[in-house]
């Protein structure tokens, strides 16, 4: 019995062998398959938007740091660091080994944020209590040193980015420098709230226009301390911030280079913002930020295709992603009043995102003008050559391509209405140059639907409004060289129409010159006077006694039929009585000598 379970114990050792390398290659595979996305922590925008939320809008850090409390607490029982197990305390750091997901980062933030919270609630409270102070100093030491725990477990890091790098750094500066600011260590705080400053300018510049107007104001908020620090040290030179940006950088200034281009290349990739005449704009929505990105690449897709129908096709599903978005910004814009009064009254100030919707306007309208350019080139080359159309479509007739440039024209006058748009004077100038040009060709269609009617004089008056269209539109120097190389070709057709209009024109009047001269005046000599009084012809039989003055007997000429009439009234009147009419005085002596003289007959016996 030993041997065999001794055997058996050898058996199931070797079997877990086995299945520990197979779990260990399975998990090699698993690691090589799988790619490591990098945690990101946007520190200065979550610490803000928690902070308006919970208290520090109305300067409460009581309020805020009781939801701290709260906060770490669901935090640490989530990742599974829970420090305490009923009365007895087991502490629990976050370490680099077990840094697997961004609310890791969260324990740290939370943590200095905490006593950085109860800190300045002492400092409020030490004005009337001067003894809080000691105790202010200690939760700022503290929340000092969570700050740079958490700047070491992110720098050491090759799981986080080079933003979330950036931002601790900052977060440490900035508390480390308001602890020496606190306990007068002038110079000390003076290079560490510098660094912080020069890390978050950086920052600004590095990310979308929202997230950098946060930087920004936190650089404000440095701003005074570091004057202060400046005038306690004595030090003139740097009483000017601007001398301040490199300072306190040391020999980081290489890493800090290149963890900012890291974050413009990783910004650039996301599309958080867009730059257009001058301003800058965050893109918030997501339909807006993946139409954005649709209509950069329909650039190379349009370059690739040659043909009319393909474009047409990708310009049309632009223009409905383009719809989409615009909408979804206008649902956003509505709740501002800033852009409500803007629409109402068409003056006030345009933000950030109304302009972004003024874009958005503006990609429209291109869009549609690029798409009608691409149907008026098919029409256009249709008409020129006469050729049938393919089965299921019209004929193009000058007046559908009329129509086109009329609504290629409203469109390029809607533009410099558009709000932001109305002082913008470059604008308004290129967009007249295309007008014109456009209004050379509306023309010049125009006189092509007035020869199809057959009406040559309105067709070579036209055709000169065209040509002084043309000579507007040549003479202005921002018109694009390609409309320039159209207005010769159009200068070329206009000539060559207009002088078949004209030489139509001249035929059409000797024919009608002739065909008065050659009319037969023998046809008006059969023709009753009464039927050529717009005729005039001398006739000799008027002066022999023989005029044909009218047809006689006169012919006969259709008239209406005479319509039934139906007396239905007839059985509704009561007709008056004729009795009396009807009685005569010899009436009764009539009657009694008839009955006598029949009485003799047996007749009126009783």
């Amino acid at each position: 019995d030993s041997l065999l379970q001794e055997r058996m114990t050898k058996d199931e050792q070797e079997v877990d062998v086995d299945n520990g390398e197979n779990v260990v290659e399975g998990e090699q595979e698993e690691v090589e398959v799988e790619e490591v996305k990098p945690l990101s922590l946007k520190v200065l925008v979550l610490i803000r938007e928690q902070q308006q939320k919970h208290g520090l809008r109305h300067a409460d850090y009581q309020r805020y740091r009781g939801y701290c409390s709260r906060r770490l607490r669901r935090i640490r029982k989530a990742v599974g660091l829970v420090q305490g197990e009923k009365k007895k305390f087991h502490k629990k750091e976050v370490t680099e080994e077990g840094l697997k997901d961004e609310k890791h980062l969260h324990i740290p933030l939370v943590t200095a944020e905490r006593a950085w919270a109860y800190y300045m609630q002492l400092k409020f409270e030490s004005n009337s209590d001067p003894r809080k102070k000691f105790h202010m100093i200690n939760r700022l030491r503290k929340a000092r040193k969570y700050g740079e725990q958490l700047d070491s477990l992110c720098a050491d890091s090759e799981k986080v980015d080079a933003r979330t790098k950036l931002e601790t750094k900052a977060y440490h500066c900035w508390l480390t420098g308001t602890l020496h600011f606190e306990t007068g260590k002038w110079a000390e705080a003076q290079a560490m709230l510098t660094q912080a400053r020069t890390i978050y300018e950086s920052l600004s510049q590095a990310v979308g226009e929202e997230e950098g107007s946060l930087f920004r104001q936190k650089m404000d908020e440095i701003t005074p301390s570091l004057r202060y620090c400046s005038y306690n040290i004595g030090d003139a030179s740097r009483a000017d911030l601007i001398a301040l940006r490199g300072e306190g950088v040391g020999g980081q200034g290489g890493d800090l280079d290149s963890l900012i281009s890291q974050t413009r290349e990783e910004q650039a990739a996301t599309l958080q913002d867009i730059e257009w005449r001058g301003r800058k704009m965050a893109v918030k929505h997501e339909k807006v930020r993946m139409f954005l990105l649709s209509y950069q690449e329909s650039e190379q897709e349009l370059a690739k295709t040659s043909q009319a129908e393909a474009k047409v096709g990708v310009y049309e599903s632009l223009l409905l992603d383009c719809k989409d978005a615009v909408q979804a910004l206008r649902d956003d814009l509505l709740e501002d009043p800033e852009f409500r009064s803007r629409q109402q009254t068409g003056e006030g100030k345009v933000g950030s995102q109304h302009f972004l919707y003024t874009y958005l306007q503006f990609i429209r309208h291109n869009i549609t003008l690029n798409r009608n350019t691409v149907l008026l080139q098919s029409m256009r080359e249709q008409l020129d050559r006469g050729e049938k159309p393919a089965e299921g479509k019209k004929t193009v007739k000058a007046q559908d391509i009329v129509r086109m440039y009329e609504n290629m024209i409203q469109n390029l006058g809607e533009i410099p209405t558009l709000a932001g748009l109305e002082e913008d004077e470059s604008l308004a100038a290129t967009n007249q140059s295309k007008i014109t040009f456009y209004k050379s060709f509306r023309s010049y269609y125009i006189a092509q639907a007035f020869i199809a009617s057959q009406k040559w004089g309105e067709a070579m008056a036209v055709f000169q409004r065209s040509l002084q269209y043309l000579g507007q539109a040549r003479s202005d120097t921002s018109l694009e060289k390609s409309m320039v190389e159209e207005l010769g070709k159009l200068e070329k057709a206009i000539e060559g129409r207009q002088f078949v209009a004209h030489a139509n024109s001249i035929l059409e009047t000797e024919m009608a010159t002739d065909k008065m001269a050659e009319m037969e005046l023998n046809t008006a000599k059969n023709v009753p006077l009464v039927d050529r009084l717009d005729q005039y012809y001398e006739d000799p039989d008027l002066v022999k006694g023989k005029p044909n003055l009218v047809n006689f007997p006169p012919e006969f000429s259709p008239i209406p039929c005479k319509p039934l009439f139906y007396d239905v009234a007839l059985y509704h009147v009561e007709m008056p009585s004729l009795d009396h009419k009807l009685e005569t005085p010899g009436a009764g002596a009539g009657a009694g000598g008839l009955g006598g003289w029949l009485g003799g007959w047996g007749w009126g016996k009783k």
